[in-house]
């Protein structure tokens, strides 16, 4: 069997799931997190993202989990709009020479995040993993941090799912053709993890063609996408 290689460098983002290797560390952030409902979508014009989550409406919400399954409140079973989530946590002291990423692995259905209330990014879509490089944003002096993350669960037609946002007279409703219950939140676990600083691999695609109808043979091709630092 033949095997043919390219070495290319083509525009992605790598979201495997990162596992402690020699060269990178983890450190989960699922547990209890600090949850607050947004009705009148007042926390952007408030900041509620430049300090931690406060009132007597906070309450805690472990992560991973939808938001709709841990109450018997109805107004949180079935609400629609902003829910805001937030959690400090530790930096340890050997990852300051290191590149550190911030890893979702699913927010149900639009994300946006900061970290020490430093808008950090957004996602959309709350079926794929997504990340951010956040070395830049986190100020290694300090050991103590804090990342928000703004939930908005509303869906719409071109949404997936679609979904059709339904305005009653005293309170919101979700149109959608086909049996679902829109659960939402931080589904899946959020993790930081350390990549070397001086070399970062973005993404490993590798595709098999095949060049011959007898299928006898394959061609494999890889494409690299990465950053280094030459001394």
């Amino acid at each position: 069997m033949l095997f043919i290689f390219y070495l290319l460098l083509p525009l992605a983002q790598a979201i495997l799931y990162p596992y402690d290797t020699p060269s990178r560390q983890t450190k989960s952030l699922d547990g209890l997190w600090r949850f607050k409902l947004d009705p009148t979508a007042a926390g952007h014009e408030e900041e509620w993202y430049k300090s931690s989550l406060a009132g007597d409406d906070v309450m805690e919400m472990p992560v991973p989990c939808s938001f709709n399954d841990i109450t018997t409140d109805a107004s949180i079973r079935d609400y629609l709009g902003v829910v805001w989530y937030d959690r400090d946590f530790i930096l340890p002291s050997a990852w300051i020479q290191e590149n550190v990423v911030l890893r979702f692995g699913s927010v149900h259905f639009s994300a946006e995040v900061w970290i020490d209330g430093v808008w950090v990014g957004s996602h959309e879509g709350g079926h794929m993993a997504f990340e951010f490089q956040v070395s830049t944003l986190l100020d290694m002096e300090t050991t103590k941090h804090r990342v928000t993350v703004a939930v908005n669960n509303i869906l719409t037609p071109d949404s997936i799912p679609q979904g059709k946002l339904v305005v009653h007279d005293d309170y919101l409703g979700l149109e959608n053709e086909f049996d679902f219950f829109n659960y939402a939140g931080l589904h899946r676990p959020v993790v930081l993890y350390t990549t070397p600083a001086k070399l970062i691999i973005k993404d490993i695609d590798i595709r098999h063609t095949f060049p011959y109808e007898e299928l006898d043979m394959v061609d494999i091709t890889w494409d690299i996408t990465y950053t280094a630092e030459v001394e």
